[in-house]
């Protein structure tokens, strides 16, 4: 039996109502009525954040025939994640243990997952790697939903690089979580292709709506023991973290276009307007820097950036002006 309820259907509702879909873990929904009766089957834990990627699987998840047995969150990633969230009062709208540690594989930790007596866990997105101990916990182990066509874009930021990168194709995978990163069999996966005009943000809600259809018959896979798919890691590859990356790093205005999207709206990208930083979140490529629009130009060889929109604040974790994000980033020479 499923787990229902109109504040649930409601936050659903409101989540799903946005054209565009951030991996910040800072939402939060209107108050929850009084807690009520989880559903039967399974005992699953979800393991995320309060962003729009982790809620659109928690809400899957309790569509489905299963018994959510906790909520698990990391409050190092974001300040809000320690107070009340979009997690928090789903958490207390079913009468949820919430789990928030600070290290998952230590060994206070592991016990209060033990103390759960899990089937399995459900994991989409998440600032820690789980290790072997913690991932042989539940009966069944851990499902992962990674935001790439695996083993492509192995790696903690794929929606981005698919974007910066001008990849052909984009795609959700879920499978089984192993020690190793984003590296253990897939159960099921889709691939879609990134539209030209795709922010990071457009990018992932698409992705999300592929991936919330698969999560019933991957969890089933799960629970049954399914060997699925393994993926063939020589064709593996993997791209790192990024910060707010300078605009005039890029190899080209084409590129640089890429970068502001692909920034948008998690890790925009930045530059220096009137001997100021901004973060750009919309911008154009044209043949030369004149035209109606502009609030800033920057030439490369293969044409102009017209930068249309920008803002002072990251809109990041930190959204402040000089973010430290920017830190990630090489100077420019």
């Amino acid at each position: 039996m499923a787990t229902t309820s109109p504040w649930l259907a409601a936050a659903r509702q409101r989540l799903w109502a946005r054209d565009s879909f951030s991996f910040i873990p800072d939402r939060r929904f209107d108050e929850p009525p009084t807690t009520i009766t989880p559903g039967d089957g399974p005992r699953v834990a979800f393991c995320g954040f309060p962003s729009d990627y982790s809620l659109a699987f928690l809400f899957a998840l309790l569509d489905l025939d299963v018994c959510p047995a906790a909520i698990l969150t990391s409050p190092g990633a974001h300040p809000a994640i320690v107070g009340t969230n979009a997690m928090s009062q789903v958490a207390d709208h079913i009468g949820l243990p919430l789990l928030r540690p600070w290290r998952i594989n230590d060994e206070h930790a592991r016990l209060d997952l033990a103390r759960l007596d899990l089937d399995a866990v459900v994991m989409a997105s998440f600032d820690q790697i789980v290790g072997a101990r913690a991932l042989a916990i539940p009966r069944h182990g851990w499902l992962n939903v990674h935001p790439s066509p695996l083993p492509h874009y192995r790696g903690p930021e794929p929606i981005y690089w698919t974007i910066a990168d001008g990849a052909t194709e984009a795609g959700i995978t879920l499978h089984r979580a192993v020690p190793r990163f984003d590296a253990g069999p897939i159960f099921a996966q889709a691939t879609l292709t990134p539209s030209p005009e795709d922010t990071a943000g457009t990018l992932t809600r698409r992705l999300c709506a592929a991936g919330v259809d698969l999560l019933g018959d991957a969890l089933a896979a799960l629970l049954a023991d399914a060997p699925g798919v393994e993926p063939d890691l020589s064709q593996a590859s993997y791209r790192p973290s990024v910060g707010h990356r300078r605009l005039e790093t890029a190899d080209g205005a084409v590129a640089a276009e890429r970068m502001v999207r692909a920034g948008v709206p998690n890790m925009p990208a930045w530059t220096e307007l009137d001997g100021r930083a901004v973060y750009v979140v919309r911008a154009r490529v044209a043949a030369d820097c004149s035209g109606d629009g502009s609030i800033g130009c920057l030439r490369f060889s293969d044409g102009c950036l017209v930068i249309e929109e920008a803002m002072e604040a990251c809109g990041c974790h930190h959204d402040q002006p000089d973010c430290p994000h920017r830190d990630l980033v090489e100077p420019v020479a």
